[in-house]
């Protein structure tokens, strides 16, 4: 009875190594721990809740406005208004003759007069306008064989008198339509120069001189 029992657990221990050996082998998997995302909050912001919305604004109602013209108004472009026209100098009237500053005498040669006026008004000094006339008179000769026709002939020549006495800018002023007359006046004033100073109580820094010469055939 013993041995029955032995053979009969040999039987099935070799059994039990046929099955073991038999057998694949298995693939054992240990679950892991899951893994979960977290996301990580200010919690300062947590506790402040989120601001309202805004309200929007009411909507208005837009108004049509119809003018009250049905042709409108019309705006008419102004103009550029034009620069004004610059008014042109007027120029100075030209005053009729007057007097000389020294009238007109008798001097130098038989039948030579002459007279003197300057261009300042006012001129006090009666005496150096003599002293002029009587310069240029005394250097004026009367041409050989001048004839005038019975008329008497008239020149005047201008000239300035600068402070210590010269004489600058000669021409004929007024011509005598004689010729060799208006020459001997111009040579006249010509050949004064200098003339005497300016008076020292002139403050002027020259003189302008007209020097009229009419003469007459004796």
């Amino acid at each position: 009875m013993r041995g029955s029992v032995i053979g009969s657990g040999m039987a099935h221990l070799a059994l039990v190594v046929a099955l073991f050996l038999v057998r694949q082998p298995m693939s054992i998997v240990v679950p892991g721990p899951d893994v979960i995302q977290v996301a990580l909050v200010d919690p300062s912001a947590a506790l402040t809740p989120p601001a309202p919305p805004a309200p929007e604004p009411p909507k208005q109602e837009q108004e049509t406005i119809q003018p009250t013209e049905p042709e409108g108004v019309k705006l008419e472009t102004p103009r550029p208004k034009k620069p004004p026209k610059p008014q042109p100098t007027p120029r100075p009237v030209k005053q009729e003759a007057s007097a000389p500053t020294l009238p007109s005498a008798q001097v130098g040669p038989s039948g030579l007069q002459g007279d003197v006026d300057v261009d300042t008004g006012n001129f006090e000094f009666t005496y150096y306008l003599v002293l002029i006339r009587n310069r240029i008179a005394a250097n004026w000769t009367p041409p050989a064989g001048i004839s005038t026709g019975g008329n008497p002939a008239r020149a005047v020549v201008y000239f300035r008198i600068g402070r210590g006495g010269e004489v600058s800018a000669v021409r004929l002023e007024t011509g005598s339509g004689v010729d060799f007359f208006d020459r001997s006046a111009v040579r006249a004033v010509t050949i004064s120069d200098p003339m005497p100073p300016l008076p020292l109580g002139f403050t002027g820094g020259e003189l302008g001189v007209h020097f009229g010469f009419t003469w007459e055939a004796p």
